[in-house]
């Protein structure tokens, strides 16, 4: 237990350690309702429309816990095998690069499924203020 603590702790892996807490603590706002989970969809468009309409804020918490599991097995594996010295600096690097990508990519595959239900247009609705029923224009409380 103590080398995984120890490996979440080491460049590259404290980068996605470091991810993995605020984006949990952003679940933790969306729990306690401060937060929406498309609050972020204005901020990166290309980035939701990249991924069909699947809110940032769930392909980001995707990307970083897949680059923090690979970026710690990586590690782990790396301090077992005894890499030191230059070595170790440049497959650090490397692993930081590769976790990006394996995440990147697995992102991708994990929101595929999601994006059918996604797809619809997100924009929020008009309320009828009066009962909080969706707003429809063509409605007989609508003309008055």
């Amino acid at each position: 237990m103590l080398e995984i603590i120890d490996a979440a702790a080491q460049f590259p892996t404290v980068i996605f350690t470091s991810a993995l807490v605020v984006a949990l603590g952003f679940w933790f706002l969306v729990l306690l309702g401060r937060v929406r989970v498309r609050d972020f969809d204005a901020d990166a468009p290309a980035l939701a429309k990249a991924l069909g309409g699947v809110p940032v804020t769930v392909a980001a918490f995707v990307v970083t816990v897949c680059g923090w599991l690979v970026s710690l097995t990586g590690l782990v594996v790396m301090d077992r095998a005894g890499v030191t010295g230059f070595g170790a600096a440049v497959a650090r690097v490397a692993l930081l690069a590769l976790s990006a990508l394996v995440a990147w990519s697995v992102t991708r595959c994990l929101v595929a499924p999601l994006t059918r239900q996604f797809s619809g247009e997100h924009r929020p609705r008009q309320r009828d203020l009066a009962n909080g029923t969706p707003f429809d224009p063509g409605s007989r409380s609508a003309r008055g």
